[in-house]
């Protein structure tokens, strides 16, 4: 049995490098193990032909369609990206022209639900173990707010999952996938989502640092300048002059032509200066608020770590406890094997479904389907019989 798998997380202003490039595959093909490159250039984007900047079109979309007479925050959520996919089985014989109409069914879902023209992009990624898409979400409100706790609160998360469950029916799907499955997934997902932001942080630092490093070296060849400025104390000069006419002095030429030299360039020099400071100043702070990103990261990445184990833990604990019971019960086995494709085909009746053998994980559960279907046909002819018998005796009373 196949299930929709529909997942969201929340990028700011900064994410959003690191966001394009996993999207994109710009940088991490190299890096990522469970990437295949020679299936990359199968993956494709159902709203750009080419590749885009993500924080430029994101940002100029917040610009035009967001009403407000404060500064956004900087750290105010910019994009909300959603994880759609299936189970993977559900993919298994799927033909491309299919999977694709899958895929595009489902942003349309999105784009009906929080607007058309908040839905920056649609990357599908066929190169990885299951086929799967990213879609971005701009979180403008109908108030044109920026506000993404406004809209994705837990009321519409739950309605959420529901409301695209019942739009995958007609794809053979189930809502949800099992939790200990679909939160390993989801976390395997964000781990590598974060080793790809905190390299991005990493090579960003660097550059800065590279930066700041050659504007230092600028300074100092300033100061250099500077001393030699400093040349013009160094000048012998004789005054010339008394009581009788105003002073004045005397140089070399030499000396003078260095003298108007020095005066031409001290003006630059200063100012030149001047803007050195202030860039250094810029990229020093920048490096700070880098490196503050990428404790924030990595501390992300360790609480995740150990969300993974506690879910690791949890998973075979379920498994164990499986295994425990089946083993307890295997007498029964059979016997629950039939009820359970009882149970499964009474569902499928009640969502109106067709039975489709795929439903069905052995030849038990379709005897047991097959136990359902037979009730489910004499409970219809009795039913039927009924209601002919009341129409007779309604008959024969009109006669009377």
């Amino acid at each position: 049995m196949s299930y929709i798998i529909c997942n969201m997380r929340k990028f700011k202003n900064a994410d959003l490098k690191g966001l394009q490039i996993h999207n994109q595959r710009e940088k991490e093909s190299h890096t990522n193990p469970d990437i295949d490159e020679s299936r990359t250039k199968l993956n494709y984007d159902l709203l750009h032909q080419q590749m885009i900047d993500y924080k430029a079109i994101i940002n100029e979309h917040i610009s035009k369609n967001v009403e407000t007479n404060r500064a956004i925050r900087k750290d105010a959520v910019r994009c909300c990206s959603f994880m759609i996919s299936a189970s993977p089985e559900f993919f298994e014989g799927l033909s491309p022209e299919r999977e694709k109409a899958f895929f595009q069914s489902n942003l349309a879902f999105l784009q009906e639900r929080y607007g058309k023209e908040n839905v920056m992009y649609a990357a599908v990624h066929k190169d990885e173990k299951t086929p799967h898409m990213h879609v971005g979400v701009v979180p403008i409100t109908k108030e044109k707010k920026l506000s993404a706790k406004q809209i994705f609160n837990k009321v519409e998360m739950k309605q959420l999952q529901e409301a695209i469950g019942r739009h995958n029916e007609k794809w053979g799907l189930l809502r949800g996938e099992p939790s200990d499955k679909k939160y390993l997934e989801m976390n395997e997902f964000k781990r590598e989502a974060l080793k790809q932001e905190i390299k991005e942080l990493e090579i960003q630092k660097a550059e800065h640092e590279q930066a700041s490093k050659q504007i230092e070296e600028r300074l100092e060849d300033l100061k250099e300048a500077a001393y030699k400025a400093g040349a013009i104390d160094r000048i012998e000069v004789k005054e010339i002059g008394g009581f009788l006419s105003s002073k004045s002095v005397k140089m070399s030429k030499e000396d003078y032509e260095q003298l108007k030299s020095l005066a031409r360039s001290a003006d630059v020099l200063r100012k030149e200066n001047k803007r050195l400071e202030d860039e250094n100043r810029l990229e020093r702070a920048r490096s700070e608020e880098l490196e503050k990103a990428r404790d924030r990261l990595s501390k992300e990445k360790t609480a995740l770590q150990q969300e993974n184990q506690e879910l690791k833990t949890e998973n075979l604990f379920l498994k164990r406890s499986i295994n425990k019971f089946i083993e307890m019960f295997k007498e029964q086995k059979q016997e629950m094997a039939m009820k359970l494709g009882y149970v499964k085909a009474y569902i499928l009746r009640k969502m109106k479904m067709p039975l489709y053998k795929r439903f069905f994980g052995s030849e038990l559960e379709e005897t047991g389907a097959g136990q359902y279907l037979s009730e489910e046909e004499q409970n219809e002819k009795k039913q039927k019989e009924a209601k002919r018998s009341k129409r007779r005796d309604h008959g024969m009373d009109m006669e009377r």
